[in-house]
């Protein structure tokens, strides 16, 4: 895989897009890198039993630092209206009345500070064992906003000075155009306090911190946006006896999964859980369980017994492989000696994909978003494992219409790149260029390449779509783990990983017709685009023959032209582009009355 780890994320409002390319999100548990040993004691109170609450009805227990800004538009207050951009009604909390609210100015007038932490920490300190008589406690709170390039953090402190991390919400999705969601109004946020907190422990303040989660890009006002963070109803409770809970879930095969198989593309599937013990008492006889289309299919991992406050990761220990074509349907559930107390957080949702002919999807075909990038060109797709040899022809794409999409007339192409030893992308194969019409638009477009490529198994592919121009855009369905959907910046060159997944697609519709420019030759895309001194233009000749190669700028005005004989196939032409000025030129290639004509950039 790429190892420059770097995510795209878009924001769309009424009437502005930002663009930010940033640093790659930070996992929850790249939070802390050392594991403190757990001390367990019997609880003295029955769980579920709340010892310690406020629902910001008295300001005066809470201290606000917001950095030295003023007014309500930044930073952390207390009230019971809405005073940000993002949401008019504020959070929907039990309580009701006044919470606590993160505002860091309008996005749309551009008012946000920058190089600021905003604090929220309790006035006074809770003696959590005085009150619980045990550490075995779970932290509650209400909340509601949305995450863009926020980290919106959770801490903890014994001195009231020095505060350790103990939660954030780089959990939930990134609300942008690639798609993601606003939380849950209310969300209910717990942590289990057991994990930190000795069995002995002294009185604690609580905290709650937002700033910007790429310190890097400090200076970019876009990574200071906020839809903002709403709080209320926050409270300790005693910890349950039984609560298995389940942290994460991956399906698929050597990492990726799809929602879409080719019949030949079909390899073992792997399911696998990862589950945390958070009650009290140890849990015994553990295991994933999954039902395949009704008892078509059933499989279940090994047990285990999880002590409490700890970890353990599950899987299958029978893969699942598809043998025809058609629907499937995975149920999952986890099952234990005990009755679990809190069985709503060890559900895991039903998985759907399908098994056909001809078309391999990463997408989920649920449209949700879509991935520009400003005023330059860019390329989105998603990477795929071939595990039988088979020749494409085509790759499918979405582009969205309507008010935030793609823009007619805009020129775009499909290409195809395979994965290297040493993780870097090898272009395969290309399209010839589209000029985007509204018949394009919402629907699943076949383009097809110039000529079909045969495809090795064992091997990874990329495919994408791209743009050399501003106004285009790709539609999203679905989220891709980091490092398995990839986003180019054409202008600069740099691949990033984006977490929307792209609606591009392999076909291997052997019906499918290369359509062919002209009858005596193929022209691909001039590499690389824009250029500095020297670019590429790939040429395939169905016969050697002389041709000839004219620069000319957007007038008209012939800048060099020159004739050169080239062989059949495949021909890789330079392009000299040392003497050019800055700008856009058309380069075109001719033979007798066939011509065919591709723009460069130079910059």
């Amino acid at each position: 895989m790429k190892k420059l780890l770097l995510t795209t994320a878009l924001i769309i409002g009424a009437s502005s897009i930002w663009a930010q390319k940033a640093p790659r999100i930070i996992l929850a548990d790249e939070m802390s890198s050392v594991e403190k040993p757990t001390e367990i004691m019997p609880s003295l109170k029955d769980e579920g039993i709340t010892i310690w609450s406020d629902d910001f009805s008295d300001e005066s227990t809470w201290v606000i630092d917001n950095s030295g800004q003023q007014g309500l538009q930044f930073g952390w207050n207390i009230n019971a209206v809405s005073d940000g951009w993002y949401a008019a009604n504020g959070i929907s909390s039990t309580s009701g009345g006044n919470y606590a609210e993160l505002v860091n100015g309008d996005p749309f007038e551009g008012t946000q500070a920058l190089d600021v932490v905003y604090t929220l920490t309790t006035a006074n300190p809770i003696d959590v064992i005085g009150l619980a008589g045990t550490n075995q406690v779970t932290l509650e709170f209400e909340q509601f906003g949305a995450r863009f390039n926020d980290l919106q953090q959770i801490l903890y402190s014994t001195d009231g000075i020095t505060f350790n991390p103990i939660g954030d919400n780089l959990d939930q999705p990134v609300l942008s155009a690639s798609g993601g969601a606003a939380y849950d109004n209310p969300d209910l946020k717990q942590i289990n306090l057991g994990t930190v907190l000795s069995a002995t422990n002294d009185p604690i303040w609580l905290q709650f911190s937002w700033t910007t989660n790429y310190p890097g890009s400090a200076e970019n006002p876009n990574v200071w946006v906020t839809y903002g963070w709403y709080i209320d109803d926050v409270r300790i409770v005693t910890n349950p006896g039984n609560d298995l809970q389940v942290t994460d879930t991956y399906w698929g095969s050597a990492g990726l999964n799809y929602y879409q198989i080719p019949i030949t593309q079909v390899a073992p599937i792997d399911f696998e859980a990862a589950l945390f013990n958070g009650g009290n008492n140890i849990q015994t006889n553990v295991t994933l369980n999954a039902d395949i289309n009704a008892g078509s299919f059933t499989g279940v991992s090994d047990a285990v017994s999880i002590d409490p406050l700890g970890f353990d990761t599950i899987s299958l220990n029978t893969q699942f492989t598809p043998d025809a074509v058609g629907e499937y349907t995975i149920v999952q559930t986890i099952s234990a000696d005990s009755l679990d107390d809190v069985p709503s957080n060890n559900e895991i949702a039903n998985i759907n994909f399908d098994v056909v002919e001809y078309i391999y999807a990463r997408d989920n075909n649920a449209v949700g978003g879509s991935t520009s990038n400003g005023d330059d060109g860019f390329e989105s797709g998603n990477l795929f494992d071939i595990w039988t040899d088979q020749t494409v022809k085509a790759i499918d794409v979405r582009i969205p219409g309507g008010n935030n999409g793609a823009q007619l007339g805009v020129e775009f192409y499909v290409k195809l790149y395979s994965l290297d030893s040493e993780g870097e992308f090898i272009y395969e194969n290309e399209s010839d260029p589209l000029v985007l019409t509204q018949q394009m638009l919402n629907t699943s477009l076949t383009v097809p390449l110039l000529s079909p490529v045969d495809l090795y198994a064992n091997t990874t592919y990329l495919a994408v779509v791209g743009c050399f121009e501003s106004g285009f855009r790709v539609s999203t369905a679905g989220d891709s783990d980091p490092q398995t959907s990839f986003f180019q910046d054409l202008a600069d060159g740099t691949w990033y990983y984006q977490t929307g997944t792209p609606f591009v697609r392999l076909n291997f519709d052997p019906t499918i017709g290369i359509e062919e420019n002209n009858t005596s030759f193929q022209v691909g895309n001039i590499f690389p685009n824009p250029a500095n001194e020297n670019a590429n233009l790939r040429v395939v000749m169905k016969n050697a023959q002389n041709i000839n190669l004219e620069i000319s700028d957007l007038s008209g005005r012939i800048i060099s032209s020159e004739n050169l004989d080239l062989n059949q196939g495949e021909n890789i032409v330079p392009l000299n582009a040392k003497n050019l000025k800055c700008g856009i030129y058309n380069i075109t290639i001719a033979s007798n009355n066939n011509a065919v004509s591709r723009k460069l950039t130079i910059k």
